[in-house]
């Protein structure tokens, strides 16, 4: 049993899990390529950081995992160039847009799904509380599950919630994929989790093996790596939580 992360950029990954390559979240672009994100602080173009692989790193892909249509985890240019012949797994709300896009087989994702032998469910999220949330939009966590390969839960743009600390308290996953950037609007909203939330899940799933992504990338994600580093040794946190590098394959388990 091998299950591995080779973390690419912000939330985009590769995931293999029960021998298959799963691409979560595909933002493709170079440096610059799309608009700075509205209503935010500053107006620097994204992404801020080079796409640390190839393109054709992507052509042996077996799913596309898609957690929401955000253009920072669902762009043109990965539109452009990925197989539309691969499975496309995402929340209801996105799934006549994706098939528009020329994706020919989406799997869209009320509740569970089995897909290939993995047990998929899918958890509804709130990017930001009230108002903003609702502009927003939705989006949506996936947890995996395999009887021989165990259980990850990839949690996307969800703030922390009740709902989220009870999938948590009920699901116990080996490990779970957070998307911890603090990203801000003008307003002061923040629409991610923060790094007080590392701190919670960590109490409610002290087995869960953590990992930290969505850093460094897009213009309104205010939280670093090394800020981040010193917030985890303040709460002797290093051992429960990794942060991969752009470019970095992480063995899970």
């Amino acid at each position: 049993m091998s299950i591995s992360l080779h973390h690419i950029r912000h939330a985009t990954s590769i995931l293999t899990f029960n021998q298959k390559r799963l691409l979560i979240d595909p933002m493709l672009s170079d440096v610059g390529q799309l608009a700075p994100v509205p209503f935010t602080r500053n107006y620097r173009k994204n992404p801020l950081t080079p796409l640390p692989v190839a393109l054709n790193s992507f052509e042996n892909i077996d799913a596309i995992l898609l957690t929401h249509r955000h253009f920072d985890h669902w762009d043109k240019k990965a539109i452009a160039v990925l197989n539309k012949d691969i499975p496309v797994i995402c929340q209801p709300r996105d799934a006549r847009a994706v098939q528009s896009a020329g994706f020919i087989n989406v799997i869209s994702v009320e509740d569970c799904y089995e897909w290939q032998g993995i047990q998929i469910k899918r958890i509804q999220g709130s990017h930001a509380p009230g108002l903003t949330g609702k502009l927003l939009g939705p989006v949506s966590s996936f947890f995996l599950h395999t009887a021989t390969e165990g259980s990850i839960f990839i949690l996307s743009d969800c703030i922390f919630t009740p709902n989220i600390a009870q999938a948590f308290r009920e699901l116990m996953p080996e490990v779970a994929i957070l998307n911890v950037a603090e990203a801000e609007m003008l307003w002061g909203t923040v629409i991610t989790m923060q790094r007080e939330d590392i701190a919670r899940i960590a109490q409610l799933s002290p087995r869960t093996k953590l990992v930290v992504v969505h850093l460094e990338t897009i213009n309104h994600c205010k939280l670093s790596r090394a800020q981040l580093t010193g917030y985890l040794k303040e709460q002797q946190l290093e051992h429960a939580v990794t942060m991969p590098n752009d470019g970095e394959t992480l063995l899970l388990y």
